[in-house]
């Protein structure tokens, strides 16, 4: 049975680049300040445009357990295709990511807010976990519009605070927002 240590699960966002036009903002940057006011919970936020940032900013959340031991979810928004995700101008492979991060992320709940990276089989799921040491992986197994996903996101991310077992936040997701899990083919793996 996967269970996460504590009913409190600080967030830590990486987000990359939505758009190439400048001018515009998109970013869960507000979805992640509103759980922060009103949940409650801890977040840091940090935008990554290369992999070599990606990978130096999951290795120090990692490895200073004594600081970073309650940022549980780790959120990657990004954009995405079917089992990868866009980091810059490349895009990388949940096998390349879960060889990068391998025995790294214990007690972990990885949450890719990107369109299709959970487009796997269940098997490819499990060997990730198995090699990162991951609680959990959930995302999106198809193309998903922006708003609808990021407010997807807070309703799971606050479900996550309600339940340590991760069987209770999926059965409760499903209870509460079935219909909005089928629009974006939600996926959940434990």
């Amino acid at each position: 049975m996967s269970i996460a240590n504590l009913y409190d699960k600080n967030i830590f966002c990486l987000e990359g680049d939505w758009e190439s036009d400048l001018r515009k903002k998109s970013s869960v940057q507000s979805a992640l300040q509103l759980l922060e006011a009103n949940l409650e919970i801890a977040t840091i936020y940090k935008t990554c445009s290369t992999y070599e940032e990606f990978c130096n900013r999951l290795f120090t959340l990692t490895r200073d357990k004594r600081i970073y031991k309650k940022y549980s979810i780790i959120y990657l928004a990004f954009h995405g295709r079917k089992n990868k995700i866009q980091i810059g101008d490349d895009h990388y492979t949940l096998d390349q990511i879960g060889n990068q991060f391998e025995n790294v992320l214990q007690d972990k709940i990885l949450h890719f807010g990107s369109c299709k990276t959970l487009f796997i089989e269940e098997k490819k799921a499990m060997e990730f976990l198995h090699k990162t040491g991951a609680l959990a992986i959930s995302g999106y197994a198809k193309n998903i519009d922006f708003i609808s996903s990021t407010v997807f996101d807070v309703l799971y991310f606050e479900m996550c605070q309600n339940y340590v077992e991760m069987e209770a936040i999926e059965r409760n997701m499903l209870k509460n927002y079935k219909e909005l899990c089928e629009a974006l083919d939600f996926k959940i793996y434990y």
